[in-house]
């Protein structure tokens, strides 16, 4: 498990620490990750190659979700890249060097060539880095998520209780198919058994669309807020993230941010029933019976299951 100590990268070793096979968790630092009973951890970065032999040892399969997520300032210039595109390489090689026998990615939805320079560019390089490694592959693209730790909808919540005004940007109507992180997870699962999916780039998403809009309005609806909802332009919020990002060490705004939000971000209703045999669930449902604190806070047991 490559990227142990991330959102999804967390949720998964949770689940496959349950199972019957051994889990063996890579992460920068152990001191800051409570792993779940019978996972060995191991002490690594993807952008340090001789950091992951350890990590592949006697492994059979490898599921990869090392990233730096788009609203996070891009630490040092080329980091995305070095990190996306580069950590993939890397760990794509010492997978082969170890014999490792398949592959699952974590990506995202919406991933396309793109400029170099672009976040969007990194990405898709860290995709080609799979495809092109010799080693049989599974990369899974989800829309955005939503479930315990998932800082989409704990970041939205925040900027709601806290300002009396909330951006829409874009003017709100782009659209999104948020998916359950346990539902992710249950991809990442089936990926690394069934062998129909071998080689295959899938796109998925939970069981009902919702614009930028209606997800600010699901989440004041939970948190009992009224607030004034007001769009931002594209060209004005992408100014906006260049001087933020220019200026605080934690910008709320970042121009991969940006970049995320020209595109629409959901794929077909059935794409995850029909690739991996169940349906998702619902995003208004899930806040509304559980609350944005199941985002922020951490697990909540006895969540809805698929």
């Amino acid at each position: 498990m490559i990227g142990a100590g991330g959102f999804v990268g967390r949720h998964v070793t949770r689940r496959l620490s349950g199972g019957d096979e051994p889990v063996r968790a890579l992460v920068r630092d152990r001191r800051r990750f409570a792993a779940p009973a019978g996972v060995e951890v191991v002490e690594g970065d993807v952008t340090r190659p001789a950091s992951l032999d350890a990590a592949m040892a006697g492994a059979s399969s490898v599921v990869h979700t090392a990233a730096i997520t788009g609203n996070l300032k891009e630490p040092y210039r080329g980091a995305y890249d070095a990190v996306h595109r580069g950590g993939a390489e890397n760990v794509v090689a010492a997978a082969r060097g170890a014999g490792v026998g398949r592959i699952v990615l974590m990506s995202g939805l919406g991933t396309v060539p793109a400029p170099d320079g672009t976040y969007m560019a990194t990405r898709w390089g860290m995709e080609e880095a799979v495809r092109a490694g010799g080693i049989p592959f599974v990369i899974i693209q989800p829309s955005v998520q939503f479930g315990p730790g998932a800082e989409f909808i704990a970041a939205l919540a925040r900027l709601a209780r806290r300002s009396p005004v909330v951006p829409l940007l874009g003017g709100g109507g782009l659209r999104f198919q948020p998916i359950w992180v346990e539902d992710v997870v249950t991809c990442v699962e089936r990926a690394l058994v069934d062998d129909e999916l071998t080689g295959r780039t899938i796109a998925v998403g939970g069981s009902e669309y919702a614009t930028f809009r209606e997800v600010i309005e699901t989440i004041l609806a939970v948190l009992g807020r009224r607030r004034l909802l007001a769009p931002l332009p594209l060209p004005i919020a992408r100014l906006q993230a260049r001087l933020m990002t220019a200026l605080l060490p934690h910008p709320p705004l970042t121009p991969a941010t940006i970049e995320l939000f020209s595109f629409e971000n959901f794929t077909d209703l059935d794409a995850v029933e029909k690739n991996f045999g169940f349906r998702p669930a619902a995003f208004r449902e899930y806040l509304l019976a559980h609350g944005v604190e199941a985002d922020e806070d951490g697990p909540t047991p006895g969540g809805p299951r698929s």
